[in-house]
Protein backbone atom coordinates (compact mmCIF):
# COMPACT_ATOMS: atom_id res chain seq x y z
CA UNK A 1 0.00 0.00 0.00
CA UNK A 2 1.45 3.31 -0.74
CA UNK A 3 1.18 6.31 0.57
CA UNK A 4 -0.93 9.37 0.48
CA UNK A 5 0.21 13.26 -0.17
CA UNK A 6 -3.00 16.09 0.48
CA UNK A 7 -2.08 19.01 -1.14
CA UNK A 8 -3.38 22.24 0.12
CA UNK A 9 -3.77 24.55 -3.10
CA UNK A 10 -5.03 28.30 -2.07
CA UNK A 11 -2.74 30.52 -4.82
CA UNK A 12 -3.17 30.00 -8.79
CA UNK A 13 0.84 31.53 -8.58
CA UNK A 14 2.27 29.00 -6.39
CA UNK A 15 -0.03 26.38 -7.06
CA UNK A 16 2.70 24.83 -9.37
CA UNK A 17 5.31 24.69 -7.05
CA UNK A 18 3.36 22.90 -4.51
CA UNK A 19 2.22 20.20 -6.74
CA UNK A 20 5.81 19.76 -8.02
CA UNK A 21 7.06 19.72 -4.27
CA UNK A 22 4.44 16.91 -3.76
CA UNK A 23 5.22 15.24 -6.48
CA UNK A 24 8.81 15.53 -5.50
CA UNK A 25 7.78 14.36 -1.61
CA UNK A 26 6.05 11.25 -3.37
CA UNK A 27 9.16 10.09 -4.87
CA UNK A 28 11.42 10.59 -1.75
CA UNK A 29 9.14 8.61 0.52
CA UNK A 30 7.24 5.92 -2.13
CA UNK A 31 3.78 7.46 -1.99
CA UNK A 32 1.18 6.54 -4.84
CA UNK A 33 -1.02 9.21 -4.54
CA UNK A 34 -1.68 13.29 -4.46
CA UNK A 35 -5.08 14.52 -3.74
CA UNK A 36 -5.49 18.77 -4.61
CA UNK A 37 -7.64 20.08 -2.61
CA UNK A 38 -9.35 24.00 -2.52
CA UNK A 39 -11.05 25.17 -0.30
CA UNK A 40 -13.60 27.60 -1.45
CA UNK A 41 -14.21 30.66 1.64
CA UNK A 42 -18.43 31.28 2.24
CA UNK A 43 -19.35 34.43 1.79
CA UNK A 44 -20.51 34.60 5.26
CA UNK A 45 -16.64 33.88 6.10
CA UNK A 46 -15.03 36.51 3.60
CA UNK A 47 -16.33 39.28 5.14
CA UNK A 48 -15.46 41.32 7.98
CA UNK A 49 -17.17 41.17 11.16
CA UNK A 50 -18.55 44.91 10.49
CA UNK A 51 -19.92 44.36 6.91
CA UNK A 52 -23.43 43.57 6.17
CA UNK A 53 -23.27 40.67 3.34
CA UNK A 54 -25.86 41.91 0.77
CA UNK A 55 -26.92 39.71 -2.54
CA UNK A 56 -24.74 41.71 -4.98
CA UNK A 57 -21.80 41.43 -2.06
CA UNK A 58 -22.25 37.51 -1.88
CA UNK A 59 -22.45 37.08 -5.27
CA UNK A 60 -19.55 38.99 -6.11
CA UNK A 61 -17.54 36.98 -3.56
CA UNK A 62 -18.47 33.52 -5.30
CA UNK A 63 -17.46 34.86 -8.31
CA UNK A 64 -13.79 35.65 -7.17
CA UNK A 65 -13.67 32.34 -4.95
CA UNK A 66 -14.98 30.54 -8.40
CA UNK A 67 -12.05 32.11 -10.17
CA UNK A 68 -9.51 31.55 -8.11
CA UNK A 69 -10.49 27.97 -8.48
CA UNK A 70 -10.91 27.70 -11.91
CA UNK A 71 -6.74 29.12 -12.03
CA UNK A 72 -5.43 27.06 -9.53
CA UNK A 73 -7.41 23.95 -11.61
CA UNK A 74 -5.92 25.21 -15.22
CA UNK A 75 -2.43 24.45 -13.41
CA UNK A 76 -3.67 20.99 -12.02
CA UNK A 77 -4.72 19.79 -14.99
CA UNK A 78 -1.64 21.19 -16.60
CA UNK A 79 0.56 19.20 -14.27
CA UNK A 80 -1.41 16.16 -14.05
CA UNK A 81 0.36 14.11 -17.11
CA UNK A 82 3.04 15.09 -15.52
CA UNK A 83 2.14 13.28 -12.69
CA UNK A 84 0.62 10.41 -14.71
CA UNK A 85 4.13 9.79 -16.45
CA UNK A 86 5.57 9.56 -13.21
CA UNK A 87 3.26 6.93 -11.88
CA UNK A 88 1.04 8.70 -9.64
CA UNK A 89 -2.32 8.99 -9.26
CA UNK A 90 -4.00 12.34 -8.14
CA UNK A 91 -7.41 13.91 -7.92
CA UNK A 92 -9.32 17.13 -7.63
CA UNK A 93 -10.81 18.33 -4.54
CA UNK A 94 -12.96 21.45 -4.89
CA UNK A 95 -14.81 22.27 -1.28
CA UNK A 96 -16.62 24.95 -0.05
CA UNK A 97 -16.26 24.99 3.65
CA UNK A 98 -13.81 26.24 6.35
CA UNK A 99 -10.13 25.62 5.92
CA UNK A 100 -9.30 24.68 9.23
CA UNK A 101 -12.56 22.03 9.61
CA UNK A 102 -11.15 20.46 5.80
CA UNK A 103 -7.97 20.18 6.22
CA UNK A 104 -8.40 18.40 9.95
CA UNK A 105 -10.55 16.00 8.71
CA UNK A 106 -8.94 15.37 5.37
CA UNK A 107 -5.46 15.47 6.64
CA UNK A 108 -6.14 13.18 9.29
CA UNK A 109 -6.60 10.15 7.19
CA UNK A 110 -2.97 10.78 4.68
CA UNK A 111 0.09 10.68 5.07
CA UNK A 112 1.59 14.20 4.41
CA UNK A 113 0.48 17.33 3.53
CA UNK A 114 1.81 20.15 1.44
CA UNK A 115 0.84 23.49 2.38
CA UNK A 116 2.32 26.87 0.88
CA UNK A 117 4.24 29.14 3.42
CA UNK A 118 1.79 31.60 4.19
CA UNK A 119 2.95 35.22 3.07
CA UNK A 120 4.40 37.28 5.91
CA UNK A 121 1.35 38.87 8.30
CA UNK A 122 -1.36 36.97 5.66
CA UNK A 123 -3.20 35.13 8.17
CA UNK A 124 -5.85 34.37 5.30
CA UNK A 125 -6.78 30.68 3.98
CA UNK A 126 -3.08 29.54 3.65
CA UNK A 127 -2.24 30.51 7.40
CA UNK A 128 -5.46 28.81 8.93
CA UNK A 129 -4.40 25.75 6.48
CA UNK A 130 -1.79 25.19 8.00
CA UNK A 131 -2.32 25.41 11.55
CA UNK A 132 -4.92 23.29 11.43
CA UNK A 133 -2.52 20.78 9.48
CA UNK A 134 0.25 21.34 12.42
CA UNK A 135 -1.72 21.19 15.62
CA UNK A 136 -4.86 18.86 14.81
CA UNK A 137 -3.74 15.94 12.11
CA UNK A 138 -0.89 14.70 14.03
CA UNK A 139 0.72 14.32 10.83
CA UNK A 140 3.60 15.90 8.89
CA UNK A 141 3.31 19.02 7.09
CA UNK A 142 5.78 19.97 4.49
CA UNK A 143 5.79 23.80 4.23
CA UNK A 144 6.96 24.90 0.75
CA UNK A 145 8.02 28.67 -0.14
CA UNK A 146 6.68 30.02 -3.01
CA UNK A 147 10.27 30.23 -4.70
CA UNK A 148 10.81 26.74 -3.67
CA UNK A 149 12.25 24.00 -6.60
CA UNK A 150 11.22 20.92 -7.03
CA UNK A 151 14.11 19.36 -6.48
CA UNK A 152 15.18 18.34 -2.67
CA UNK A 153 15.75 15.92 0.31
CA UNK A 154 19.51 15.71 -1.38
CA UNK A 155 21.23 17.40 1.83
CA UNK A 156 18.76 17.13 4.77
CA UNK A 157 19.20 19.25 7.59
CA UNK A 158 17.57 18.16 11.06
CA UNK A 159 16.77 20.83 13.51
CA UNK A 160 17.24 18.16 16.69
CA UNK A 161 16.34 19.19 20.06
CA UNK A 162 16.01 15.98 22.53
CA UNK A 163 12.15 15.86 22.87
CA UNK A 164 9.05 14.07 21.75
CA UNK A 165 8.30 17.01 18.27
CA UNK A 166 11.72 16.25 17.63
CA UNK A 167 11.75 12.94 17.32
CA UNK A 168 8.45 12.53 15.88
CA UNK A 169 9.32 14.85 12.95
CA UNK A 170 11.93 12.40 12.10
CA UNK A 171 9.93 9.52 12.28
CA UNK A 172 7.85 11.07 10.08
CA UNK A 173 10.99 12.20 7.89
CA UNK A 174 12.60 8.59 7.27
CA UNK A 175 11.10 7.61 4.10
CA UNK A 176 12.36 10.74 3.05
CA UNK A 177 16.53 10.28 4.46
CA UNK A 178 16.70 6.79 1.94
CA UNK A 179 17.86 9.10 -1.14
CA UNK A 180 20.26 11.90 0.65
CA UNK A 181 23.16 12.25 -0.13
CA UNK A 182 23.95 13.98 3.37
CA UNK A 183 21.93 14.05 6.42
CA UNK A 184 23.01 17.28 8.81
CA UNK A 185 21.79 17.47 12.29
CA UNK A 186 21.97 20.88 13.72
CA UNK A 187 21.42 21.15 17.55
CA UNK A 188 22.01 24.16 19.88
CA UNK A 189 24.19 24.30 22.80
CA UNK A 190 24.20 27.02 25.72
CA UNK A 191 27.61 26.09 26.55
CA UNK A 192 30.83 24.29 24.66
CA UNK A 193 30.70 21.94 27.15
CA UNK A 194 27.22 20.92 26.68
CA UNK A 195 27.30 17.09 25.88
CA UNK A 196 25.59 16.41 22.27
CA UNK A 197 25.91 12.98 20.24
CA UNK A 198 24.08 12.31 17.04
CA UNK A 199 20.11 11.31 18.22
CA UNK A 200 20.18 7.71 18.42
CA UNK A 201 16.99 7.02 16.18
CA UNK A 202 18.64 7.70 13.47
CA UNK A 203 21.83 5.44 13.92
CA UNK A 204 19.13 3.13 14.92
CA UNK A 205 17.61 3.37 11.47
CA UNK A 206 20.81 3.55 9.25
CA UNK A 207 20.95 6.69 8.42
CA UNK A 208 24.40 8.18 8.94
CA UNK A 209 24.32 12.18 9.61
CA UNK A 210 26.86 14.39 10.28
CA UNK A 211 26.55 16.61 13.79
CA UNK A 212 26.63 20.10 14.23
CA UNK A 213 26.83 22.31 17.34
CA UNK A 214 25.49 25.71 16.82
CA UNK A 215 25.43 28.06 20.25
CA UNK A 216 22.37 28.99 21.60
CA UNK A 217 22.68 33.09 22.22
CA UNK A 218 20.49 36.00 23.17
CA UNK A 219 19.96 36.54 19.28
CA UNK A 220 16.98 34.86 17.19
CA UNK A 221 18.15 31.41 17.16
CA UNK A 222 16.08 30.44 13.78
CA UNK A 223 18.06 33.24 11.97
CA UNK A 224 21.43 30.98 13.31
CA UNK A 225 19.95 27.69 12.36
CA UNK A 226 18.76 28.66 8.79
CA UNK A 227 22.75 30.32 8.00
CA UNK A 228 24.34 27.16 9.17
CA UNK A 229 21.30 25.03 6.96
CA UNK A 230 22.37 27.41 4.02
CA UNK A 231 26.23 26.79 5.14
CA UNK A 232 26.22 23.50 4.72
CA UNK A 233 24.33 23.17 1.25
CA UNK A 234 21.07 21.87 2.72
CA UNK A 235 17.75 21.54 0.43
CA UNK A 236 15.10 20.59 3.07
CA UNK A 237 14.79 20.87 6.60
CA UNK A 238 13.43 18.38 9.37
CA UNK A 239 12.33 20.23 12.51
CA UNK A 240 9.20 19.73 15.49
CA UNK A 241 6.71 22.68 15.25
CA UNK A 242 6.13 24.13 18.54
CA UNK A 243 3.57 26.33 20.26
CA UNK A 244 3.76 27.98 23.33
CA UNK A 245 0.10 27.84 24.42
CA UNK A 246 -2.12 25.07 22.82
CA UNK A 247 -5.05 27.07 23.88
CA UNK A 248 -3.95 29.99 21.62
CA UNK A 249 -2.72 28.71 18.39
CA UNK A 250 -1.51 31.93 16.80
CA UNK A 251 0.96 31.70 19.72
CA UNK A 252 4.16 29.63 18.33
CA UNK A 253 7.46 29.10 19.78
CA UNK A 254 9.92 31.39 18.17
CA UNK A 255 12.04 28.95 15.96
CA UNK A 256 8.92 27.38 14.37
CA UNK A 257 7.62 30.92 14.21
CA UNK A 258 11.04 32.03 12.12
CA UNK A 259 10.52 29.26 10.19
CA UNK A 260 7.27 29.91 8.64
CA UNK A 261 8.59 33.64 8.07
CA UNK A 262 11.91 32.91 6.62
CA UNK A 263 12.57 29.96 5.51
CA UNK A 264 13.67 29.92 1.54
CA UNK A 265 14.04 25.96 1.48
CA UNK A 266 11.23 22.90 2.27
CA UNK A 267 10.47 22.32 5.53
CA UNK A 268 8.83 19.44 6.91
CA UNK A 269 7.52 19.94 10.42
CA UNK A 270 5.61 17.85 12.48
CA UNK A 271 3.89 19.21 16.00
Amino acid sequence: MSGVILTVLDHPAVAGVLLAASQRLAALTGAGRITALLVRTPPEAGIASEEILTVQREADLRAAEAKRSDAVRTVFDAWLPVAERAGLTAEWLDIDGIAEQIVEERGSRVDFLVIEQPARHDYGTSWHALRAALFTTDRPVLVVPAAATGDFGRRVAIAWRDDERATKSVLAGLRSLTRAEAVFVLTGVRNATDPSATPAILAEHGVNAELHTIPITSGAFGTTLLTKAHELGADMLMMGAYQHNPLRELLLGGVTRYMLDHADMPVLMRH
